[in-house]
């Protein structure tokens, strides 16, 4: 009984590694699950063998399919989710694993999908997982697991002499049991499940991609997120200076302000007409000094904020969201435009050691983009020139000049000066 018992073990083991392995040699791509977002289809351990999608054939609505994906601290990961939806964006897909509650936080295009499931091999891919997660005592208790019905196996085989013996003729004594596999076969069978699991072991994983929550009680994360980019207490301003403000236009003609003015610790404001302010001005009361004390801290987020893509000396043409850092000046010109894509969060963040907005300039926003959430950084100066138009939050460590030019937006200089020359400043 118990080298019956063993001989069932080692041959599903067997069948189910043959299974996995087989297919690989012939072009499938095989895959060990890792996480739990497919559940209950798909379970951590199972191995998922998938195939190339062909060129002339629909992107599968509803099937299953493997894709690259940005992971968590840089690279990429694979995940095989289901595609569930078509996405607002043409030629677009929108994914998400069968356990979660959330669909995937990006959407798919074709490119993307390096292969579509095709066949399901249930925990043969287990001990790739433990030994990927550290669970070492659970790959001990399989291996012992596995030689311990080797040995039963072997135990329980008929002496040599019984195997040499005559079949009984019919009437006779039963005799002894005839071997269901011999000795070699199953030492292949060892040698093949030995190889069959080392071949798995070093198969790709695929993940999870990232939601918010997920159904599957074994699996507990927290959401990452960014350092948040609150205006706080700035958003009370339409501009703000630590220095002075000053508008330096002939006989103060042509500046105007839509919105508050303040200064802290610094008390000058000049060179203004009373109607040309619509708000209030703060000239280093509690008020000013709160929304310097949030500039302060919105000037440090920002810089504290990873980069997602490259930066470069100049930036034009339409950009999504995301932040770029660049440890020299930055230009901005012609038309940029931001596109959030519906993302009404969308965050938008240049920064430089020093800003230019060139002659003519302007800043559109597109598809949800708040002026709020665009922030042009300069860790030194900012300049717009004549003619620009910009929209967005202009943050500078020293002072913002603006000359015949238009700031839809919030104006902010955490050590520095403000000084305008026939320029406007419009809050949001």
């Amino acid at each position: 009984m118990l080298g019956t018992v063993a001989e069932c073990y080692l041959v599903l083991v067997l069948a189910l590694t043959a299974i996995a392995v087989v297919p690989l040699a012939l072009g499938w791509q095989g895959s060990v699950v890792q996480t739990g977002s497919m559940r209950p289809h798909v379970n951590p351990g199972d191995v998922v063998l998938s195939t190339a999608l062909p060129a002339d054939s629909p992107v599968p609505l509803g099937g299953v399919v493997q894709f690259r994906t940005a992971a968590p601290g840089g690279g990429e990961r694979t995940v095989l989710h289901r595609i569930v939806a078509p996405a607002e964006e043409q030629g677009e897909w929108v994914t998400a694993g069968d356990a979660n509650h959330d669909v995937d936080s990006s959407t798919l295009s074709r490119e993307d999908i390096t292969g579509q499931a095709r066949l399901l091999v249930r925990w043969v891919g287990l001990p790739s997982v433990w030994l990927r997660t550290g669970e070492l005592a659970w790959v001990a208790a399989w291996v012992a697991l596995t030689l311990a019905a080797v040995a039963v196996r072997v135990w329980s085989w008929p002496r040599r002499e019984d195997e040499d013996a005559p079949t009984p003729s019919p009437g006779a004594g039963a005799g002894p049991p005839a071997p269901a596999l011999g000795r070699r076969t199953f030492l292949a069978a060892a040698l093949a499940v030995t190889a069959g699991g080392t071949v798995l072991a070093g198969r790709e994983p695929v993940w999870a991609g990232f939601t918010a929550r997920t159904a599957t009680a074994g699996n507990t994360f927290r959401v990452g997120t960014w350092p948040t980019l609150a205006l706080g207490r700035v958003a009370s301003f339409a501009l703000l200076a630590a220095t002075r403000v000053a508008n330096e236009a002939p006989y103060g003609i042509g500046s105007s302000v839509v919105g508050s003015v303040g200064v802290s610790p610094g008390t000058t404001v000049s060179g203004f007409w009373s109607w040309d302010i619509t708000g209030s001005v703060e000239r280093n009361t509690a008020t000013a000094r709160n929304a310097r004390a949030d500039a302060l801290a919105l000037y440090d987020t920002t810089r504290a904020r990873a980069a997602t893509r490259a930066a470069s000396t100049t930036v034009t043409g339409t950009l999504p969201p995301g932040v770029a850092h660049r440890n020299g000046p930055v230009h901005v010109t012609g038309t940029l435009t931001l596109d959030a894509r519906g993302d009404a969060s969308a965050v938008f963040v240049i920064t430089g050691t020093s800003v230019t907005f060139t002659a003519g300039s302007s800043v559109v926003l597109v598809n949800g983009a708040s002026a709020d959430r665009v922030l042009f950084l300069g860790t030194s100066t900012v300049t717009v020139s004549e003619g620009a138009y910009v929209r967005g939050v202009v943050l500078a460590n020293g002072d913002v000049s603006l000359v015949r030019a238009t700031v839809a937006g919030r104006v902010v200089s955490t050590q520095g000066a403000v000084l305008l020359r026939a320029a406007t400043i419009a809050a949001p």
